[in-house]
């Protein structure tokens, strides 16, 4: 089968793109430098050369395929000019969109998140429940806003859908969007590192494996016009540190108070206005670690046969992968 693919340089695109070419599959994906890809070396893998917000490259890439995956988004929580989340995340979703419209695909995955349910408060939350909050990034209202056209074309006749991973760890590419190795490669290495102290939040962690299998079968199973959270267990910061702690002996975590992180938060936002030096993190930022985000994948179970892994499996063999490529001190 020939699928058209966006993102495919990116933490979950990649380990989809090659699960999906070693099941034999041929791949159009569309990237911006085809010369300069190097994970994309694979016989069933196609490069074309393009761009979201380029709707001709789209449909050339998009010429004789039957499935779109669109993973494709500007993932950060902070940008300048913040125009470029709507740029890529709302316009280029609906370039892609209209793209499939045309070629008649038989059906659309879309890749959003659960950032756009916002935090939960007294249960994990599933796909309907309201959001109780406004937004305070531009990622996250990108995303909302997206989700929504995907629904409009959904109700005008494409076979579109939604699936909504939540934190995503694992072996993968090391991009914005995989904090968990960036959290256990100096842990690995003896160093110290800073987390939010906040011991009893609670949030979601889905293992990549789980994440890009679901994408797989929400494309088989999934309903049109229907959201799928694609999520693992909900666990709080310390159990999460006690299981990582059982495999990496050692406190080599520091806790910092959420008032110390936030006003280092301002300090980078002050310093991008006077150098252009791009914030690590911005007190938005630091606002989402100190809130409870659990979530209910039994929609997901349920309806496409989704399967979670525990989080003390996958993050044993995230560790591991990492100490067989040299992450331990010499």
């Amino acid at each position: 089968m020939n699928i058209f693919i966006t993102g495919s340089t990116g933490y979950i695109g990649n380990a989809l793109v090659f699960k999906l070419a070693d099941e034999k599959n041929t791949i159009h994906a569309l990237v911006r430098d085809p010369l300069k890809v190097k994970c994309l070396d694979h016989p069933n893998i196609k490069l074309f050369k393009g761009d979201i917000n380029d709707i001709n490259s789209i449909r050339n890439a998009m010429n004789g395929c039957e499935q779109v995956f669109h993973l494709a988004a500007f993932a950060r929580l902070w940008a300048s000019p913040s125009d470029i989340f709507f740029k890529v995340n709302v316009e280029g979703t609906k370039n892609v969109l209209a793209a499939a419209t045309e070629k008649n695909i038989s059906k659309f995955v879309y890749t959003s998140s659960t950032a756009v349910f916002g935090p939960s408060i007294n249960h994990p939350l599933s796909e309907n429940d309201p959001r109780t909050i406004g937004f305070n990034n531009d990622y996250d209202l990108s995303k909302c806003i997206a989700e929504r056209l995907v629904f409009d074309y959904a109700a005008k006749g494409l076979q579109a859908l939604i699936v909504n991973p939540s934190r995503v760890y694992g072996v993968g590419n090391e991009t914005y969007s995989n904090p968990f190795t960036r959290f256990l490669k100096p842990l690995l290495k003896g160093k110290f590192i800073a987390i939010p102290k906040c011991p009893d939040v609670i949030a979601n962690y889905s293992y990549i494996e789980d994440v890009v299998e679901g994408h797989i079968l929400a494309m088989k199973y999934g309903k049109t016009g229907e959201r799928y959270i694609l999520g693992g267990e909900n666990i709080s910061y310390r159990q999460l540190l006690d299981i990582i702690r059982e495999i990496i002996p050692g406190r080599n975590a520091i806790a910092i108070p959420k008032p110390l992180l936030k006003a280092a938060g301002y300090l980078q936002l002050l310093r991008f206005y006077l150098t252009k030096k791009q914030p690590a993190f911005t007190p938005s930022a630091i606002d989402r670690y100190y809130t409870n985000t659990s979530f209910n994948c039994q929609k997901a179970i349920e309806e496409i046969n989704y399967k979670i892994t525990p989080f003390r499996k996958g993050i044993s063999y995230t560790i591991h992968h990492l100490k067989q490529n040299n992450h331990e001190p010499q």
